[in-house]
């Protein structure tokens, strides 16, 4: 927000870019593991809920702005985050421990603390004794090793670890970021004057479908949600574009992190997250440096964007052949599927209703 120079506003950027990566990592990890299974897409498209919300306040306050502003006239949309990270410390002690990071960390008894600070009255001792069996052998599994990492590229865990890099990736090639940042362009060409309102629609379909996807998304499997939306998108995207939002928000960018996740064990979750986002970060530079030159009137103008249609095909026939579905399914059953005679434990599939739904289960 102070930067007088092009290079100190880079640094701020970057220092702006290294903390949004780990938040996501972080945010998608911890939702995973304090949701019941049964609200675990609920709980994690929260996340994208706030992030549309975000969104679409901050093109809102574009429309105050004049066509040629002084630099205090955005400059203040920079401060705004600044805010959100004091809020954040001062509730900061409010937050609860993961029971499942708790159990890594032998902290068994904190995390039964935490258990009864998450959910409502019911058998949550069963829950946590099958958390901490499944937990316990996971760290025994981690420390045969020399790292996460190793562990991830082994035979038992590459396959998934490759699934949820090509999710990440693809939550960003999918094109909303194209339709978002270069949305401008697109209305223009069609005849829209005012060139704000691409960014009010796109965000508000984005705000009002990953509501949707929040509320009703546990009713459908993972992989029925990732192949529709996906043919969805390229369809849309070849026809009407703006409607691309509807089915990308009901798959990929609910699903991308979240069926990540969820592919891998607890006490792999942070180091598969880490690299996952990395590639989600990279996918997005590319467009944000490439799409610009493909779709310039000298390349392929307008019809750049059948790019995006081509990329959602290629992500259908990939979810086909390789995605199974993780929906309501433990850690354990989601290695099982993957990997014959690994254990589980099926009293940890039933887990205990989180606090304030208990009218709704």
């Amino acid at each position: 927000m102070l930067a007088g120079d092009i290079y100190t506003f880079a640094i701020g950027r970057c220092i702006s870019g290294l903390a949004s990566g780990i938040a996501v990592n972080v945010l998608n990890n911890y939702m995973r593991e304090i949701s019941p299974i049964q609200w675990r897409m609920f709980y994690s498209t929260m996340i994208q809920v706030a992030l549309s919300v975000g969104t679409f306040m901050v093109t809102t306050l574009f429309y105050p702005i004049r066509d040629l502003p002084n630099e205090w006239e955005f400059k203040y949309l920079f401060g705004v985050p600044i805010l959100f990270g004091l809020l954040q410390l001062a509730f900061m002690g409010a937050i609860i421990e993961s029971p499942s990071w708790l159990i890594q960390t032998h902290q068994v008894e904190r995390s039964r603390e935490a258990m009864n600070q998450l959910y409502s009255s019911g058998d949550v001792e069963s829950h946590r004794m099958a958390l901490v069996e499944s937990i316990q052998r996971q760290n025994n599994e981690v420390q045969t090793k020399s790292s996460k990492l190793g562990l991830l590229l082994s035979r038992k865990y590459s396959k998934q670890f490759s699934i949820a890099i090509v999710l990440a990736t693809m939550q960003q090639l999918s094109g909303m970021n194209a339709l978002v940042g270069y949305g401008p362009n697109m209305f223009k060409a069609v005849g829209v004057r005012e060139l704000r309102l691409s960014n009010t629609f796109a965000n508000f379909s984005r705000l009002d479908n990953m509501y949707i996807a929040a509320r009703y998304g546990d009713r459908f499997k993972r992989r029925t949600l990732l192949l529709f939306g996906s043919i969805g998108m390229m369809f849309m995207g070849i026809g009407f574009t703006l409607c691309q939002v509807y089915h990308n928000d009901v798959s990929k960018w609910s699903l991308g992190w979240l069926v990540s996740t969820e592919l891998v064990p607890e006490t792999l979750g942070a180091t598969s997250g880490a690299i996952s986002t990395f590639f989600t970060w990279t996918a997005q530079f590319f467009i944000g440096v490439y799409y610009q030159q493909i779709s310039s009137p000298s390349h392929w103008g307008n019809h750049a964007f059948f790019v995006f249609a081509g990329v959602t095909f290629v992500l259908f026939l990939f979810v086909l052949a390789f995605v199974q579905d993780t929906s309501h399914k433990t850690s354990d059953q989601v290695t099982a599927m993957f990997h014959t005679g690994s254990k589980t434990n099926e009293v940890f599939v039933v887990a205990s209703t989180p606090k304030g739904f208990e009218s709704v289960v």
